[in-house]
């Protein structure tokens, strides 16, 4: 089961679906979106047309993955979690379309937490606090996480909390006034809406070792890993424990620490940030909202819808491991490639670019290391720094900043960063 298991009122007369709720539910499947992704295009046509059959009805798990994700009748949910993974992920699509593709739709669809069963409302309804308490078909998993995994979890507990008291408590927000060209860069950046920081999955690069190939955006949107690991895992012990890792979903503790001080800035100036996995991020937000992107795309595969915009583009030997910045058009006294050498230093990329729709901004922070990562993201929230990068692409004051990718050379010693060094950049006027 997934949820808190409360109960409500499921009368006749409180679950009737209203008038045009079938011609909704193929509407919103035939979008884009959800063409993208047969998977969570048939779930959702399933699920649907048995909730406008009998808005009672109780869907269990092991009957979804048998009946449309093709599992056979007698699998184990208590090791198979695909069901749930797959709804989830569906809630969340359903959440965005309706909040953006699909704003203007009098009805909308929602499948409450703790239930499979869709339920179709008027917008101007509020979905009832409570739950529908539906039986577990399978115990929940007991996960034993690893010292390292659980110090991550509280860490982005308490990087989450900081931001929410930073931004409600009366008085707090802090001094920006210091800070002049970092302001006035981040209202430039974001002054015109939500911003989403997209923090890596750190988890994915292992699940990748684990398949001998990389996850390509597509599949990785629509979270294709249990497919993945039927293909190239040819041990089910090895497969099952690639399916158990995969689903446990963890960041960099310095992607955390980089968040904490945007939310600082982000409180001080009054812009809305919101802190957001790879693994929920979407191709619809990131083309419309603005974005942070946190991390390289072996961790963070939608920095690889911008490489080929870079002129500083990322390359990976896997035998033996290094990854290098390639300089795709070397200007007089520049390398043709920037090679990070572990544990010595190591190269940062940051890039400020307009997403693919130009309704937002984009802020790329991609480093050779998570500690490089973090060099990054000290260079925008730091006044010397933005000062510098002011001289450097000769701007007025008071005059925007273009859009720019800038390359760092950081030094790690002891994984902290002693110092971080502007070595080049282009304008992307």
């Amino acid at each position: 089961m997934i949820g808190d298991g409360k109960v409500i009122d499921t009368s006749h007369k409180a679950l009737t679906p209203p008038d045009g709720s079938r011609e909704l539910l193929h509407r919103v499947a035939s979008t884009s979106s959800f063409q993208k992704s047969k998977r969570l295009r048939d779930l959702l046509l399933y699920l649907g047309e048995r909730s406008l059959h009998d808005p009672a009805c109780i869907l269990r798990e092991q009957e979804i993955g048998v009946d449309v994700l093709g599992r056979p009748s007698d699998y184990d949910t208590s090791h198979d979690t695909l069901v749930r993974v797959q709804v989830s992920q569906l809630r969340k699509k359903l959440q965005e379309y309706f909040s953006l593709e699909g704003r203007d739709e009098g009805l909308i669809i929602e499948i409450p937490k703790g239930s499979y069963v869709p339920v179709f409302r008027p917008r101007s309804e509020s979905l009832p606090e409570t739950l529908p308490a539906h039986p577990p078909s399978a115990p929940p998993l007991k996960e034993k996480p690893s010292y390292r995994l659980l110090l991550l979890g509280m860490a982005m507990g308490l990087a989450t909390m900081g931001l929410a008291w930073w931004l409600s408590a009366p008085g707090s927000a802090p001094q920006v006034a210091g800070r002049p060209n970092v302001s006035a860069f981040w209202r430039q950046l974001f002054g015109n809406g939500p911003i989403y920081a997209v923090l890596s999955d750190v988890t994915l690069i292992e699940f990748e070792k684990l398949i001998g190939r990389p996850v390509p955006l597509s599949e990785y949107e629509t979270h294709e890993f249990d497919r993945l690991a039927e293909l190239y895992i040819a041990s089910p012990v090895e497969r099952a424990l690639a399916r158990e890792f995969i689903n446990r979903v963890t960041t960099s503790v310095s992607d955390v620490q980089a968040t904490r001080d945007f939310g600082v800035l982000a409180a001080g100036l009054r812009l809305p940030l919101n802190l957001l996995s790879a693994r929920d991020l979407s191709s619809s937000l990131i083309s419309s909202q603005n974005t942070i992107l946190l991390g390289s795309w072996r961790a963070n595969p939608w920095v690889g819808l911008f490489e080929n915009q870079m002129s500083f583009q990322t390359d990976y030997q896997e035998t033996p491991p290094s990854v290098r910045f390639v300089n795709r058009s070397p200007l007089v006294g520049e390398q043709p490639a920037y090679e990070a050498e572990w544990r010595r230093y190591g190269y940062c990329r940051v890039a400020y670019l307009p997403n693919p729709r130009h309704t937002g901004n984009v802020l790329l922070i991609t480093g050779t290391d998570v500690i490089s990562t973090e060099a990054g993201a000290s260079f925008v929230t730091t006044e010397d720094s933005i000062r510098q990068l002011r001289q450097k692409l000769g701007l007025r004051p008071g005059a925007p900043v273009p859009h720019f990718e800038v390359l760092l050379k950081t030094q790690v010693l002891n994984n902290s960063i002693p110092w971080f060094e502007l070595v080049t950049l282009r304008s992307k006027q």
